[in-house]
């Protein structure tokens, strides 16, 4: 799930300088936060790893043997992240160091908010939704303003709705372990409810924007890709169990479908807007937010 990962990241830097209608100077400026969030993954992955030590059907890879001394790796992996961040800017080592902790709290074995109905959703929430993108806008030093959190609140309510949805699969594993995680306590109806309900709300809140004019208008094309989502959890509540793997795999893929077409609906009409001389980006929406002077 790294290039996942990496694509949060990538979503708060395009956003950044989308936001002012400026350039990446150099990908350099990038290299060292990808790194970063590279390290930052796989010390997650391997506080996961050796907690759980599970043998179970792995959303996207394949289970593998723990080896011996894996917290330490994972540790060693988190403070290589954190200093590389730090080396690219405060606000990125900022968001990256918050990134370590939660994974120390989602994973640790005295701690374990993972297995919490709230605080595992809490923690991606907070380190995918929010930190994550937070730190990719503060890589392009985007101003603080309420376009920049509305964007932050669309991403942070769609990696909560995928949270639910990651783990509407896994009640018998879940609860195999005492894990009281939401599908644990109160099973996969309810989590895909959740799951959907957050999806939908970071939906609304995107048209609403793009109606609104801080988004491009041109954004509503997609609006029948997220009716589609919609009506496939409708699909998706009437498996037994709340399904297998796959269903969330194709409702992982199904939502980038639907981001990629967003995105290359900006990139059109950024590229008119740049030819016919006209404000672009950031600058051409129909409404332009006040910044607060605070950059990221």
């Amino acid at each position: 799930m790294l290039p996942w990962l990496w694509s949060l990241l990538c979503v708060g830097v395009a956003y950044g300088y989308w936001e002012r209608a400026e350039h990446l100077a150099s990908c350099w400026a990038l290299a060292l936060p990808l790194l970063a969030w590279g390290f930052l993954h796989a010390g997650t992955l391997w506080l996961n790893a050796a907690r759980d030590k599970d043998r179970g059907e792995v959303l996207f890879g394949g289970s593998e043997p723990i080896p011996e001394n894996l917290n330490l790796w994972a540790y060693g992996a988190l403070a290589v992240a954190a200093t590389l961040a730090f080396t690219s800017g405060l606000g990125v080592g900022l968001a990256c160091f918050g990134c370590c902790v939660l994974a120390v709290l989602y994973s640790h074995p005295r701690l374990a908010w993972k297995a919490h109905p709230l605080g595992g959703p809490l923690v991606n929430v907070l380190g995918y939704g929010l930190l994550t993108p937070a730190g990719g806008m503060a890589v392009a030093s985007s101003p603080l303003n309420g376009r920049s959190v509305l964007t932050l609140a669309v991403i942070a309510l769609t990696m909560l709705g995928l949270t639910f949805a990651a783990q509407a699969w896994q009640e018998e594993e879940d609860r195999s372990r005492g894990d009281r995680t939401l599908v644990a306590t109160h099973g996969p109806q309810v989590t895909l409810w959740c799951a959907r309900l957050m999806i939908n709300a970071a939906s609304l809140t995107a048209m609403g924007a793009a109606l609104y004019g801080w988004f491009p208008r041109s954004t509503l094309v997609v609006l029948p890709g997220l009716i589609a989502v919609d009506l496939y959890f409708r699909r998706w509540l009437k498996q037994p169990k709340g399904g297998d793997a796959q269903w969330a795999k194709r409702l992982v893929r199904g939502m980038a479908v639907v981001a990629a077409v967003a995105v290359a609906t900006w990139l059109v009409e950024y590229g008119l807007d740049w030819r016919g001389l006209q404000p672009f980006a950031g600058q051409g929406t129909a409404r332009l937010p006040k910044n607060w002077d605070l950059p990221l």
